[in-house]
């Protein structure tokens, strides 16, 4: 039973922090997005090693887990983002 636990806790935390940055709209929120999940794994990078923290809790597979998610989330959007064609209003001339 703890077995399933943990894969669908694994599972989870991937697909999530991949969702994060595919709800991006326009280049402004990804570029917000991105910043704070930047400052998100930095703080968890530095805060890991420290007992009792909350990255502490989460584990570094789990937390790495999730930083392959959302960077496979990022990567995704900016390919939308630059393949976009764009809409009637907002051509270059």
């Amino acid at each position: 039973m703890e077995l399933v636990l943990a894969i669908v806790s694994a599972t989870l935390s991937f697909l999530v922090a991949m969702a994060i940055p595919l709800f991006a709209q326009r280049w402004r929120t990804l570029a917000i997005v991105v910043g704070v999940g930047a400052m998100f794994f930095g703080w968890m990078t530095l805060e890991l090693p420290v007992a009792g923290s909350i990255p502490s809790g989460i584990g570094a597979f789990v937390g790495g887990l999730m930083l392959f998610g959302f960077a496979a989330g990022v990567i995704a959007r900016f390919v939308t983002l630059l393949g976009r064609r764009p809409a009637n209003g907002e051509e270059a001339q």
